[in-house]
């Protein structure tokens, strides 16, 4: 039996970051309040994997920093980020080997060039002005590079690959139908993405039936504009034709993937991790949404149950067939795991989800379910407390209440 690689992050005391060690599975959630860290510690992940390949994005970019590992973390995290490393405090370590911010500021001697991990971020909305795509150079000092990077790629996507393609979406040798599907019926419903290349100028219109001219981008949903971005991302992790992955990447980090959706939104977008997944990339998302947790929760209790793939179709709402259940298979040998980032705490691991957890992170989903306990827990007291009341008196309060005013 192959043994499994071990993947492990630890930082202490950086930025907001008290103590986090984490162990990546083959989907690893982050979950948490905002201004914890998590933004953080997944771009530190890229930088830690990608050192060199950062370097010579900037350099190819004509972003020279002379050394100045300050300047460098201000351009990669945001500027005033260089302020997050504590020279006396802070550690850093990958695989249990000890690392600086300010040593990953500076290229190595290494030859490993390639990019190992593709970074979809949360503000990927900027990627897109006016549907329009946005390259490296378009954007300032201090914006993120994990930003930056995912706008070029986007860019280079829709120039090249798309350039000549009206439609984007649906494609038929772009995803499976299955996951084409909800797509559909929950995002763009009758409308097709589209590139409108009038004056000149290629933008992403919807194509809406019985309209002549194709909708701006300023005219779509919320839901829309930050989903066609990812969408693009996700075009791109997932070549067409007999290629299943790009074979130099192997993770893959979505921040906030239920950005601006519906509920049955985020299931679509789900479906397409599951999809990232089953192709072999190690995914890493952050989110805010119980949604994620809901769908992580319920393959734990499979896996330890003994549940199978047509549970998981059941779940997803999948029909039986050839695509359908080998997705259910593949993901029910998956290794995942869950964090829980906090103010002023250690990062806790929830993996298990236990509603019956001592821990409060674990059973409240690190707060995402909190509010949903404690207005089932006060209601039930209020029934409680109401049926314990004698009826005359249950009587009199209802009579108040049904009294027309005066």
């Amino acid at each position: 039996m192959a043994v499994r690689k071990s993947n492990r992050l630890s930082l202490q005391q950086v930025g907001p970051i008290k103590a986090a060690d984490v162990m990546f599975g083959d989907l690893t959630v982050i979950v948490g309040p905002q201004a914890t860290g998590k933004s953080i510690f997944l771009q530190t992940l890229k930088l830690v994997l990608d050192r060199d390949h950062i370097h010579d994005t900037f350099r190819h970019h004509s972003v020279s920093f002379n050394g100045d590992s300050g300047a460098f973390l201000g351009g990669y995290y945001g500027k005033g980020m260089a302020a997050a490393w504590n020279k006396d405090g802070s550690q850093l370590r990958w695989n249990g080997k000890q690392a600086t911010l300010p040593d990953l500021a500076r290229p190595s001697k290494g030859k490993q060039r390639q990019e190992k991990l593709f970074f979809i971020p949360a503000q990927r909305v900027m990627s897109l002005t006016r549907g329009m795509t946005q390259n490296f150079g378009q954007f300032d000092y201090g914006d993120p590079y994990t930003l930056r990077y995912f706008s070029d790629t986007v860019h280079d996507l829709l120039q090249n690959e798309f350039g000549a393609k009206g439609e984007l979406f649906p494609q038929p040798n772009r995803l499976n139908d299955t996951l084409r599907k909800p797509i559909t019926q929950h995002l763009y419903g009758t409308a097709k993405l589209a590139v409108d290349s009038k004056d000149f100028t290629k933008r992403l219109v919807l194509n809406v039936p019985g309209h002549k001219e194709g909708l701006p981008y300023t005219a779509w949903s919320a839901g829309q504009r930050e989903f066609t971005p990812l969408l693009l991302g996700l075009y791109w992790l997932c070549p067409a034709g007999g290629t299943s992955r790009r074979d130099e990447i192997e993770w893959v980090v979505i921040e906030e993937p239920e950005m601006g959706l519906h509920p049955q939104g985020i299931e679509a977008v789900l479906l397409l991790v599951l999809e990232l997944m089953k192709r072999g990339y190690k995914v890493v998302l952050s989110t805010h949404s119980p949604v994620v947790l809901d769908l992580v929760w319920a393959l734990q209790e499979f896996k330890q149950l003994g549940g199978t793939e047509s549970d998981v179709r059941r779940l997803l709402n999948l029909r039986a067939g050839g695509y359908a259940n080998e997705l259910g298979k593949a993901v029910l040998k998956k290794d995942l795991r869950v964090y829980f980032f906090s103010r002023d705490n250690e990062v806790k691991d929830i993996s298990r989800l236990s509603p019956l957890s001592d821990e409060t992170a674990e059973a409240e989903w690190g707060g995402l379910v909190g509010f949903a306990s404690r207005t089932g827990q006060v209601i039930a007291d209020v029934v409680n407390r109401t049926e314990s009341q004698p009826k005359a008196k249950r009587r009199n309060k209802a009579a108040k209440v049904e009294a027309p005013a005066q």
